[in-house]
Formats: C-alpha cells, sequence, structure tokens
C-alpha cells in the first residue's frame, strides 16, 4: 500500500468518527437519509454497517434509494445496498429481484452479501431458494478453490431460510438433497456443523438417500474449523441412534476416543447415551469401549488427568449397561 498524503489521512480519520462505546448511535442517527446512503457506498466495511444499522432502526427508512444503490458502480456501495438491506429485514421485500440477480454477479463478496440479505426477508424471499441450493451444490471452483461462499450460503440456507420444517413445504427435495450431500463436504466445520442442523427437520424417508454422506461427515473429520468440527459429527451420531441405523453402533464408539479432546469431559456425556436405544446390539462395540475406558485413564496424552479418569469412569458405566441389555430392536443399515 503506498502511504497516506495528508488529505487521505484527514479523509481516512473522519470515517472513524462518529462513535464510541459508550454513545454508538446517535452520531449516525442525526444523519439526513442521503447522507447515510452516501456512507453506504463508503470504501469501509465498518462505515457502511454503521450506516446500515442507522438505517434499519429508522421508522421510516429509505428503501427504494438503498435498492437502487445495488446498480451503483462501485462495489463497495453494492456491498452497502446488501447491508442495508440485511438491517431492514422485511421492510427489504421490494429488493427481492434484484437481490436473485446480485446472486449471479461475478463477485464472491456481493453474492454472499446478496444471500444474506435474502435469507432475513423471509417468505418473500422463498423464491430465490432453488438459485442458492443450486450454488452450493456447486462447491470449490477454480475461483474459489475453498469453497467460501458455499461456506457462507449454508448459514444462509440451513440456519436461517430453511429454519423449520414448515418452510421445507414446496422445496425441492433432490436440489435440497444434492446441496446437504455436497454442503457436508466442506472444508470446515463450522459450514459442515450448520448443515447438520437441517437433519432433526427432515422425515427418515428424506434423510435415508442421506445417510451414506452424514456417516462420512462423522468419520472423516472437517480439515479446518477444528473448533466447530465436532457439531456435525454429533449431529449425524444422534440421527444414526434416533433412526436405529447399525452403523452408528460402530461409530459411536470411535467417536468416544477421536472426538475433539476440548470439552471433551463433558461433550461425552451426550455420546454415550446413544447407545441406549441400540439395546443389546450395542454390545459389539464393548471391545472398543473396554479400550477406550483403559486408554482415558492410562494413556490420554496433554489432557486434565482428573478430567481423564472421568471419562474413563463414564465408559466402564455405560460398558456395564450394554452388558445388561437384554432388548433386540430392530435396525436398519445404511445401502
Amino acid at each position: 500500500m503506498p502511504q497516506l498524503d495528508a488529505v487521505t489521512a484527514e479523509v481516512v480519520i473522519a470515517d472513524g468518527r462518529g462513535w464510541n462505546n459508550k454513545d454508538r448511535n446517535s452520531f449516525y442517527d442525526a444523519l439526513h437519509d442521503d447522507q447515510l446512503i452516501e456512507r453506504l457506498g463508503n470504501w469501509s466495511p465498518v462505515v457502511r454497517e454503521r450506516a446500515a444499522m442507522a438505517i434499519g432502526r429508522r421508522q421510516t427508512a429509505p428503501v427504494a434509494a438503498v435498492i437502487e444503490l445495488l446498480k451503483a458502480p462501485t462495489l463497495e456501495a453494492r456491498y452497502g445496498a446488501c447491508q442495508g438491506l440485511i438491517f431492514l429485514r422485511g421492510r427489504a421485500a421490494p429488493a427481492v429481484a434484484a437481490l436473485r440477480t446480485a446472486l449471479t454477479h461475478e463477485d464472491l463478496w456481493l453474492r454472499i452479501k446478496a444471500a444474506e440479505a435474502l435469507a432475513v426477508i423471509g417468505k418473500p424471499a422463498l423464491p430465490a431458494l432453488p438459485d442458492m441450493l443450486d450454488r452450493i451444490a456447486r462447491g470449490p471452483g477454480q475461483d474459489d478453490p475453498r469453497a467460501m461462499e458455499q461456506r457462507y450460503l449454508c448459514t444462509t440456507v440451513f440456519v436461517h431460510m430453511l429454519s423449520d420444517a414448515k418452510k421445507l413445504d414446496g422445496v425441492d427435495r433432490e436440489k435440497l438433497r444434492v446441496a446437504i450431500a455436497r454442503g457436508l463436504e466442506n472444508q470446515d466445520g463450522h459450514a459442515r456443523g450448520q448443515v447438520s442442523r437441517i437433519y432433526a427437520r427432515l422425515s427418515f424417508e428424506a434423510i435415508e438417500p442421506l445417510l451414506p454422506a452424514v456417516r462420512e461427515a462423522i468419520v472423516k473429520p472437517a480439515p479446518s474449523g477444528e473448533m466447530f468440527a465436532d457439531e456435525v459429527r454429533l449431529a449425524g451420531l444422534k440421527l444414526l441412534s434416533t433412526h436405529l441405523v447399525e452403523d452408528g453402533i460402530a461409530a459411536i464408539a470411535d467417536y468416544v476416543v477421536t472426538q475433539n479432546p476440548w470439552a471433551s469431559q463433558e461433550r461425552i456425556k451426550q455420546v454415550l447415551p446413544l447407545f441406549d436405544s441400540y439395546g443389546a446390539h450395542a454390545q459389539a462395540a464393548l471391545p472398543k469401549l473396554r479400550e477406550a475406558a483403559d486408554y482415558f485413564e492410562h494413556r490420554e496424552p496433554d489432557f486434565p488427568k482428573r478430567l481423564s479418569r472421568q471419562k474413563a469412569a463414564a465408559v466402564r458405566e455405560t460398558i456395564s449397561k450394554i452388558e445388561a441389555a437384554t432388548e433386540r430392536p430392530e435396525l436398519r443399515r445404511i445401502q
């Protein structure tokens, strides 16, 4: 970057004014609509967001002017327009057509911001859902090798737009299936976890074709986003246990040891009860569980010894319950 000259430095400093931690809103709330629209086109994402927040707080907001900004010649202004529409939420419904056009723009960040705006608009934006499912299904590309767009869209679609089972009515099931399967392949653990939020909203008939992808996301952890990578694995194990899928028995036993050690002394309390639904079938996992108890008791590295012993005791308690189980419910298998 070239050194700032005096004039540019003054502009940068001015852009940072109007905010402090004791008074975050009054400066921007006092600006006229046209001043806020101008700031939506600022070079700084922070300025754009402050202006967008102020527009969102207005009872009578300049919705038409924000939508018009989507046609601006600069990308910064278009980003700002999307940010403004995000804070307008349902009042931004007239922007749906323009935002759907922005979903096809060559700029990756504009596509992402347009998708975020559509997600918070609500029901009027649902016609854009097939387009967004198609974009998730595309996965990585030459201009996006880590599938960053897919990461954002996984949150947009599976957390916001399809936030409950009722919103699945009328959704193209094949498009949905492909998008879920491809989203579960994302390299980021957080993105995979966002996809797994939809498991509980699907019937077994809808989830059955996805079971191989669900299992794959359990047994092969995401290579990045490690802090969040356990969400999708645990969600998958719960799904297999709930629907009595036989493959879940071995997967749960493996996960007891292969889960992220961080906070595993608490997470294991959610994992071990998943054997309960399998009854006596879970006895197939006993050798692995005995090995796991010994590992926690004597060999687990870099973990507080007291907590390792707690995990060993929990595993042994589960072993006793499984040994005493007699019921053998009918199991399903992944085809």
